[in-house]
């Protein structure tokens, strides 16, 4: 009864910790088994991904399948995600949440019984499933739940989490490297079972998105949860002017349905096409930096590409992820502060010096000097990359969405997440393989492209209120114009009285009453 019973910036912060809580498990099923793929009872129990005690022909087909086995997860999670459209919005937020932890526990009971390599694909398939249900859900959540000025931190808290179960499955596999046998694999793939239990327990007492009850018609559950969330009373003015501005939001979309304004490809005056682009490139630019290729398969690139041995590797790595975990840490304090642009290009212009030392550096290893200098330069990456362009894209997808296709363009964002993560996944251990250190000179190219992307095309949307920012878009003529529509308008203008007038006046002789 307990949490029933908390309101205001505590049931905002409570919903966004459960939610980051998500996200570690996330995290952690991205990193788990970048300690596996040189452990000798890994190897022994699926000897098709062995590249270690492998040569020629034989390495470069392991090599494959080891990709497979990573970045299945990925394809998993973009089904996952995927799935949010057919489910998200007939379930709601916290319901999807707990549908997401269930799957979750199937896939991990899975892998960590593994005994072939068919039983690993399907276990870290399954588990992405559930884990790409919660990042299509999560964001929007939070997002929906939490004060404007508020938001970016409270959302960001994901990425703190998520990075941080990247950096406890490092260390973990640290101290498992060990042990002997498959407890040094098996225990850390189960391991991650106490967090998803915990989420499962918990996902039942949190409140509804007023958002989502008002776009389901339930306005009275909406005003009551809006009231616990501002910690007001129901019949506050705050709280009925923030339902009667989602109400006349949403009821103006309604009113375009001939428009095909439900539509996310439909180039109405709701700007729907031009938003998903936005929310779907923004994960896509933060996958084609390269950070996951370091988050990813650090231990192996320490250990086989720059000679370190087997616990220096995993030091090295689980460091690393140490580093994404303060970068996400760093950017809670920055976000609200600073707003999302400047951080989002400040990150991919870090990810374009970064690569391009890296494939200086690595060019030529006879050096020993330079293999060290690279290690600099990945944790400089691991450090900057998540300031900006970690969890940042997610909630900036589901800020610029309308409220009737919310749902649609956060499913978007993280389905683009996955299935470009699951590419760099694939490609990765091939591409290093046959081209070695000129493979970071591509991810220097596309950091550097999507730096120009956001700097063109992405709107400030600090402050904001979710209402303010669809604005934003209708008030847009081309794609060229929200950027500078968000500069000439002013932070937290009256957006009822924009979108309709009249129940602005009614809402006015109200509080006069």
């Amino acid at each position: 009864m307990g949490i029933r019973n908390v309101q205001g910036e505590g049931l905002q912060r409570m919903i966004a910790v459960l939610g980051a809580v998500a996200f570690l498990i996330q995290g952690y099923n991205q990193s788990v088994m970048n300690g596996f793929t040189t452990l000798p009872s890994f190897l022994a129990a699926i000897p098709q991904v062995d590249t270690v005690n492998t040569t020629g022909a034989q390495a470069s087909h392991n090599s494959t399948i080891l990709g497979l086995v990573v970045a299945i997860f990925e394809l998993g999670s973009a089904i996952g995600a995927l799935s949010c459209l057919a489910i998200g919005d007939r379930l709601g937020r916290p319901k999807t949440m707990l549908v997401a932890g269930f799957i979750c526990i199937i896939g991990v009971v899975i892998q960590a019984s593994t005994y072939s390599l068919a039983q690993i694909l399907v276990g870290r398939i399954v588990t992405g499933v559930g884990i790409g249900l919660y990042t299509g859900t999560v964001p929007m959540y939070v997002s929906e739940s939490s004060s404007a000025t508020k938001r970016g931190q409270l959302v960001l808290v994901e990425g703190v989490f998520a990075l941080s179960g990247l950096a406890i499955a490092s260390w973990v596999n640290f101290g498992m490297f060990y042990t002997t046998g498959s407890v040094s694999w098996r225990f850390p793939i189960a391991l991650q079972l106490v967090f998803i239990i915990i989420i499962v327990s918990l996902t039942p007492w949190l409140p509804e998105s007023p958002r989502y009850l008002v776009k389901k018609g339930r306005i009275e559950e909406a005003t009551a949860i809006m009231a616990r969330l501002l910690g007001l009373s129901d019949d506050d003015t705050q709280v009925s002017n923030e339902i009667a501005v989602i109400q006349a939001a949403l009821a103006r979309d309604v009113g375009h349905r001939e428009k095909h304004s439900a539509n996310p490809f439909s180039m109405n005056e709701n700007r729907h096409l031009h938003r998903l682009l936005i929310a779907a490139s923004g994960t896509m630019i933060t996958q084609m930096t390269g950070i996951n290729v370091i988050a990813g398969y650090s231990t192996s690139i320490f250990e086989e590409t720059l000679g370190y041995s087997g616990s220096d590797a995993r030091i090295f790595s689980a460091c690393l992820q140490m580093a994404l975990a303060l970068g996400a840490l760093t950017a809670i304090f920055l976000v609200d502060r600073v707003g999302r642009r400047p951080m989002m290009m400040f990150s991919t212009g870090s990810m374009v010096i970064a690569q391009a030392a890296v494939a200086g550096l690595t060019s030529d290893l006879t050096n020993p000097a330079t293999g060290k200098a690279a290690v600099f330069f990945y944790f400089f990456a691991m450090y900057f990359l998540p300031i900006g362009m970690f969890i940042m894209p997610f909630m900036y997808g589901s800020e610029i969405a309308p409220l009737s296709i919310r749902h649609i363009l956060a499913a978007a964002t993280a389905v683009s997440s996955w299935l470009f993560n699951f590419m760099v996944a694939e490609v990765t251990p091939v591409a290093r393989e046959n081209i070695g250190w000129k493979y970071d000179i591509v991810y220097a190219a596309t950091s550097a492209a999507g730096c120009v992307l956001i700097y063109l095309f992405y709107p400030e949307t600090r402050g904001r209120s979710l209402e303010e920012i669809d604005e934003i878009f209708r008030q847009s003529k081309s794609i060229w114009d929200p950027v500078r529509v968000a500069k000439e308008l002013p932070v937290g203008f009256d957006v009822l009285e924009i979108i309709d007038p009249s129940a602005k006046e009614a809402s006015s002789r109200t509080e006069v009453a």
